[in-house]
């Protein structure tokens, strides 16, 4: 019983850090939704800080997973097949209204609690760097059809890939539509040498 009373908790708190932020979700609203009292919660959780970080843990192991399943399935797909591929499912799972791991993860990404930053930016670095790390292996495997050399055309997708996210989050789904069909094939034409 307790260890459910812990997934609901932490499940609630996902919810609620998404739609209203770390600021503005305090845990007598997450008990609220649970039905206990904010003090029952204690019993789980040191703190709101304890809460908060391992719900994100918990996003992040989700997150590390689905980025490894990715990259693995399509080990045998296009370069420029599969980076496209990746961040139209990005966008994809953003949109979807049950897809909360996203959403909170772009958020920390973005606007990470001020009082706990910077572990905060940490682990969400160790996800970027697992993505930067994927991202490098593709180009190098790919060197042959790269005009530029592996690391900077990671470079230039991964700056790409956060000014769409920053679309994605802060402006809305026609914007990101629209920059990522005017870049996208800048970005190839510019990557791709010219006879391939």
């Amino acid at each position: 019983m307790c260890y459910l009373t812990e997934n609901k908790i932490r499940d609630k708190a996902l919810t609620l850090f998404v739609e209203k932020g770390y600021s503005g979700t305090s845990l007598s609203d997450i008990g609220n939704e649970v039905g206990i009292k904010k003090q029952s919660i204690y019993t789980h959780f040191k703190s709101k800080d304890d809460l908060f970080l391992q719900v994100m843990n918990r996003v992040l192991d989700v997150e590390v997973d689905s980025l490894n399943n990715y990259f693995k399935e399509k080990q045998h797909a296009p370069l420029f097949e599969k980076l496209y591929g990746f961040i139209t499912l990005f966008r994809k799972r953003y949109m979807l209204e049950s897809e909360e791991n996203v959403k909170f993860l772009l958020r920390m990404m973005f606007i990470p609690p001020n009082h706990i930053q910077d572990t905060v930016i940490k682990k969400v670095l160790s996800y970027y760097n697992l993505l930067e790390n994927h991202v490098e292996a593709v180009f190098l495997e790919n060197e042959k059809i790269l005009d530029v050399e592996p690391l900077e055309a990671k470079l230039a997708f991964l700056n790409l890939f956060d000014g769409l996210l920053v679309e994605l989050v802060y402006v809305n789904v026609d914007s990101f539509e629209k920059r990522l069909n005017a870049s996208w094939d800048v970005f190839c034409k510019g990557v791709r040498k010219e006879n391939i």
